[in-house]
């Protein structure tokens, strides 16, 4: 089982995967997403997370399903089996031990939002 950490400082690097050739419409919802495509997953707040990905002004946010307490203070984990992120996985809230929020969607972003949402961090 492959295990990923995502913390608030720290990028989320796995293996050296490259990035997707195609280039994804802003406003596109997927279902998952490569782990090794992710070059850095900052905690927005408790609700929200941006993907940085390899592609260069490739991004996406993900949306939880609720608020996810404690999510931008203490980071977050992932387990999964294969080298996925998807709408059906769980994140893990590192602190305190447990607390296990769903990922409601996965939507391309353009630069403009990244970069919105990354100011209010």
């Amino acid at each position: 089982m492959k295990t990923s950490l995502i913390a608030l400082t720290a990028a989320l690097t796995l293996g050296l995967g490259t990035a997707s050739a195609f280039a994804d419409t802003v406003g596109e919802s997927h279902r998952c997403v490569r782990l090794s495509d992710i070059r850095e997953s900052p905690v927005i707040n408790d609700k929200t997370i941006v993907l940085k990905m390899r592609a260069k002004d490739d991004f996406k946010r993900v949306d939880m399903r609720g608020t996810c307490s404690g999510m931008k203070f203490s980071g977050i984990g992932h387990s999964t089996p294969t080298d996925e992120l998807c709408t059906s996985d769980a994140i893990t809230v590192l602190q305190p031990v447990g607390a296990a929020c769903m990922i409601e969607k996965i939507v391309t972003i353009d630069k403009a939002e990244a970069d919105s949402l990354l100011s209010t961090r």
